[in-house]
């Protein structure tokens, strides 16, 4: 095959937790039921050039690359699949990423950007709730909330074999989003990070299920210092009438997280 394929990068960080998913019945079951779903999918278009087909079919075998022929036949890598079935964290960006999207500052705020009007932004019941749950919550230290949404990922290869990303699902919800040890600086490596939050990973989803739980190694920055972040998004249609009791328990969750970080990294990993 003389046309190359693009290649979605392999994702080391999170191999590590392959054999956590494994151990788990109920794991293997959310992975082996989300798959299923987006093979019966009635909305799944076929590849209309059987040419193109063909050829990431051989491609994924000679390459062993399991990913590309996921993406072909339900427009997910294997890493997305583990994503949808909240199996692993989403990738946080930064807070001027695309998912989450904020859709208000530090303060409440909405953005310059949002339009508050029904259908083309945040709707007036979104922004009240959003107010609401502000004011009512008490924040732990070095965290904050947003109004923010979540989206999932559909991938499929352009007529040249490129990947091209779309963002779809969209959910609008509050994000919890709490500051964590520089991981990275204690010198560990970013599968290492993934290990230690995957405790509070798993009691956030049993907690709080379909929320969207997000983690990113040094994506914040305050006072020129480095810090990972985590944040936890609560759709506003699923948590709305038990959102403070909700928020109250991740807050317990993520805060218990942190305190065995700082513990194992010294006190001076993240000023308080």
């Amino acid at each position: 095959m003389n046309q190359t394929i693009s290649k979605i990068p392999r994702e080391e960080a999170v191999e590590a937790i392959f054999s956590k998913i494994l151990q788990s019945p109920n794991a293997c079951a959310r992975l082996s039921e989300i798959f299923y779903e987006h093979l019966d999918d009635d909305n799944r278009i076929p590849d209309s050039d059987p040419e193109q087909f063909a050829k990431i079919f051989f491609s994924a075998y000679e390459n062993q690359d399991i990913s590309a022929l996921l993406l072909e036949v339900c427009q997910r890598s294997m890493f997305d699949l583990l994503r949808e079935a909240y199996l692993i964290p989403k990738r946080f960006r930064g807070k001027a990423g695309m998912n989450p999207l904020l859709l208000t500052d530090a303060d409440g705020g909405l953005m310059e950007q949002v339009v508050t009007e029904e259908g083309k932004g945040v709707s007036h019941h979104e922004f009240a709730t959003f107010q609401e749950v502000l004011q009512n919550h008490h924040c732990a230290p070095r965290s904050r909330l947003y109004l923010a949404d979540g989206f999932d990922i559909i991938r499929s290869y352009t007529e040249q074999l490129n990947i091209e990303e779309k963002l779809c699902n969209r959910r609008r919800g509050i994000l919890a989003l709490y500051a964590l040890p520089d991981t990275a600086a204690l010198g560990m490596s970013e599968a290492q990070a993934y290990a230690i939050i995957w405790d509070a990973f798993c009691s956030i989803q049993k907690s709080a299920p379909s929320s969207m739980v997000y983690y990113g190694q040094e994506t914040g920055s305050k006072d020129g210092q480095k810090y990972d972040e985590v944040g936890i998004l609560l759709p506003i249609h699923e948590f709305e009438k038990q959102m403070l009791h909700h928020l109250e328990e991740v807050d317990g969750i993520v805060l218990s997280c942190r305190e065995k970080m700082i513990k194992q990294a010294g006190k001076d990993s993240l000023p308080l």
